[in-house]
Formats: C-alpha cells, structure tokens, sequence
C-alpha cells in the first residue's frame, strides 16, 4: 500500500516506475537482484492528472498505477456516515486509552454535523482521539470537543451557509440520513444510533423551508 503517491519527488517516481516495471529490486549496498511477486495499491487526496500536466507527477507512472481507479468521496460528502465513525472511535480509542467513555450526546453529533471536515477522516479520527483523551464523562459533550469546531457558527447546506440552531441541525441531517436510507425508518435510525422514537420526533415538523433542506415525499408514507 502506497499512501500519499502524490507527494513523491521526481526521482522517487522514476525508482517507483522501475520497479514496477521490472518487479525486482536492489537493496541498499547490496548486489544482489530479487525479484517481486506483489500487487500495488496507491492512494492520494491530489489531482495526479492535473500535476501529470503540469510536469509534477510522471505520466508513464500514471498510467501504470490508475490500471484500477476508484474514488472515494470525501466525508463532507457523505455525512450521513459519521454516526458510524463516530461510534467506531469512540470505541477503539475508549479501548486504547482505557476510559469508559461509551457514547456521544445529541448536541455534540450535531455540531460535527455542521464542520465541513477539510482533513477529512483523518481529521475526524484525531477530534474523537482527543475528545476521548480529555473527556472527564462517559460520554463526550460539546466541551470536550476542539475550539476551532466549538466556534464554528454557520452550516453548508445544498451550497447555501445559513445559521441554524442545534434543533435545526439535528432535523436536517436525520432527514439526509434517512433519504440516503430510501426512506427507510430503521436503517436511518440505526445509521444515526437512535430509537425509531427519537427519529420520529425529529422528523415532525420537517419542512424546514428556511434553509432549503426538504423532507422526502415518502416521509410519512414510506413502510418502516
């Protein structure tokens, strides 16, 4: 596995090329050739064939690495995913740190919510290390979060910032999650680690016509 390709300089691409190519390689001081039997999995959160225009990454190298591409998108993408990081941190890390902290409140989940998360996972798995380092509680609160996400005010809804109040997020994002489900009740209340209950009451009173976040049409139609 080969992270962050994109970061390689010029002359480390063209050793990368040659051993790709030849499937041998030579140790450092050493004579002797040994061959390779392996298969190449690269990965890179940069535009390779932006910097293949632009002289930066080599385009035979390229080629010979995208026989297979797959793009991920990222987490602001996909939010609809965090209940479930949230949950696989806050476990690993409760584990490795030896802390009973067991969950995440309702108000904390809606303000990661609204973070536009740049460093994407990485930067998700780094907030829940630190909340679950510093949390005094068995479950991590709004404090126990980093300031710079504390302090975020608006929301990016359909390209649209708007100030919403916590109620408002936590409305909007169920109604994604349960759009992303097809409307189904159970799956989205278990994406978001809720009661059925609890995601009915959210859901009451969805319009949300201020912000531009609709409720599906089969919202009280759809079977559970």
């Amino acid at each position: 596995m080969l992270d962050e390709v994109g970061e390689l300089s010029l002359p480390l691409q063209a050793k990368l090329l040659r051993v790709l190519q030849n499937q041998e390689i030579q140790r450092v001081g050493s004579p002797a050739v040994r061959r390779l039997d392996i298969r190449v999995i690269a990965a890179t959160h940069r535009d390779l064939q932006s910097m293949v225009k632009e002289g930066r990454f080599r385009e035979d190298l390229f080629y010979r690495l995208s026989t297979v591409h797959i793009k991920l998108p990222s987490l602001a993408q996909r939010k609809e995913d965090l209940p479930l990081f949230e949950r696989h941190f806050i476990k690993r890390f409760a584990e490795q740190y030896r802390k009973p902290v067991s969950g995440i409140t309702r108000r904390a989940q809606a303000l990661l919510a609204r973070y536009s998360w740049p460093g994407n996972v990485r930067e998700l798995e780094n907030v829940l290390g630190n909340a679950c380092m510093m949390t005094e509680s068995e479950t991590i609160d709004v404090a126990d979060l980093p300031e710079y996400i504390r302090e975020r005010k608006t929301i990016e809804l359909r390209g649209e910032e708007t100030l919403l109040t916590l109620e408002q997020v936590e409305r909007a994002h169920a109604i994604r999650v349960l759009q992303s489900a097809g409307g189904n009740k159970v799956r989205a209340a278990e994406l978001l680690g809720i009661s059925r209950a609890k995601l009915y009451r959210l859901l009451e009173d969805s319009a949300l016509p201020e912000v531009g976040v609709a409720a599906p049409e089969n919202l009280r139609q759809e079977p559970d």
